[in-house]
Parts: structure tokens; sequence; C-alpha cells
């Protein structure tokens, strides 16, 4: 689902008054953005994702290559 956020503000209200509704709504979403993408980061990593990279690692081992993780 996709919010759409409304920057605009009445015709009477002053440019100042303006932009600090801009920045109280700026404020909000990025509060919103943390809330969300600290929940994921807290998530662990899935098993298989990290066979997967222990593979490449492997791989990279083998050939002589750097480790990418």
């Amino acid at each position: 689902m996709t919010q759409q956020w409304e920057t605009t503000v009445s015709k009477d209200e002053k440019p100042t008054e303006k932009a600090r509704a801009i920045r109280a709504r700026q404020r909000a979403i990025g509060r919103e953005l943390r809330r969300m993408f600290d929940d994921v980061a807290q998530e662990p990593v899935p098993d298989d994702f990290m066979d997967l990279l222990r593979q490449i690692d492997d791989a990279e081992d083998a050939k002589g290559g750097k480790k990418v993780s």
C-alpha cells in the first residue's frame, strides 16, 4: 500500500509555517521509517542465507580470492 504525503499548506499560511509543517511531516516519516527498519534489522539472518554466504566464501577461498563476508 502506498501512501502519499501532502506537503502543501493552506494559502493563508506564511512561508515559515509552511516550512515548519513540511519539516514536521518529514520528521514523522523519518520516525516511522526508522521504526520499521529497526524491526527488520533485529531479525536473525536465515540459515539458508548464511549457508549461501559460506558457499561463496568457500568458492572464493578455492580460487585464491578474498572473502565476501
